[in-house]
């Protein structure tokens, strides 16, 4: 059993969480190995080690960040036949640990979220980014959700954070996640970008928020109205559009009661595959990572990569 942790997770409380449920995982599995997830060398060496020794069960004990920047690790030193070999279960160490969402009070270890169950795994949706960086065709994956626009904005802020942020991260999430999208919205100015879908059917719009989704969790309490279906091929685009900063605080509102608001300026649909353009600079995130660009092309790979469900 491999286990990849993030010690620096959760705003830097993830280390202390893990010695909670440490012994519960060491007296679980049996010749555990566990691998600083900021080494880079070593991580990339545990995977290639796992597909020759055939231990290819991994344990990702950190946030949705740490199991992002595992699984695209996977893609870039996998081929598709070796990447379809390795499981993934997850200790939910981080800041909102959307991964693990929802929680299931029997999967929890000190009250930490777990999907450790590497008998109950199932193949699931991997949502990929072809996405322009200067003169390059960059690519990215992701398993929950992606978004443009004010929720981008606050993942940026989220993962470089000022003192008051930091100290928040430490002590008290869902007060930092509150705060982190109260200052957000009240600095955003929306981005102009054309959407083009699967049917090459073209969209201009002032984006607001765009959140190409999975799972349906975002983050804190913030969520959609959809069930997570991670093995139907399709993304969940939820647009807002045109927003000021009002309308935005309402749009927060509802969607902490799982409701998102149906107006001249909200729309959703579903799609296998997006692409969108914008003259100027604008950010994409993806499961907590941030990008920027001006070109991004989301798609599917379908039903493929083993994660566990419990």
């Amino acid at each position: 059993m491999n286990v990849i942790l993030n010690k620096t997770a959760g705003g830097g409380c993830a280390e202390r969480n893990w010695e909670l449920v440490k012994t519960h995982i060491f007296n679980r599995y049996n010749s555990i190995k566990v691998i600083d997830s900021n080494q880079t060398v070593s991580l990339e060496s545990a995977i290639m080690d796992s597909i020759k020794s055939e231990d290819c069960n991994f344990i990702i004990a950190g946030g949705d960040g740490t199991i992002n920047y595992f699984t695209n690790k996977l893609f870039e030193v996998l081929n598709e036949e070796n990447i379809k070999k390795i499981k993934i279960g997850a200790v939910g160490i981080g800041s909102s640990n959307d991964f693990c969402k929802p929680y299931d009070i029997q999967n929890c270890i000190e009250k930490i979220p777990c999907k450790i169950d590497f008998n109950s795994t199932q193949a699931m949706d991997v949502g990929t980014i072809r996405y322009k960086s200067g003169v390059q065709l960059l690519k990215k994956y992701f398993l929950l959700n992606a978004s443009v626009g004010v929720t981008a904005q606050a993942n940026n802020f989220f993962n470089n954070p000022s003192r008051i942020l930091n100290y928040l991260k430490r002590h008290f999430k869902n007060l930092a996640i509150l705060y982190t999208a109260i200052r957000t919205i009240i600095i955003y100015k929306g981005y102009d970008i054309q959407l083009i879908f699967d049917a090459n059917e073209a969209y201009s719009f002032c984006v607001s928020n765009l959140a190409i989704v999975k799972n349906p969790n975002i983050s804190g309490n913030i969520s959609f109205p959809v069930k997570a279906d991670y093995q139907n091929g399709l993304f969940d685009i939820f647009l807002t559009h045109s927003m000021n900063r009002i309308e935005l605080i309402r749009l927060l509102q509802s969607l902490t009661k799982n409701v998102f608001p149906k107006n001249d300026k909200s729309k959703h649909c579903r799609t296998s595959c997006l692409k969108l353009k914008a003259v100027d600079n604008f950010l994409i995130e993806f499961d907590g990572e941030v990008i920027t660009t001006n070109y991004a092309e989301f798609s599917i790979l379908n039903k493929y990569l083993n994660v566990c469900v419990n």
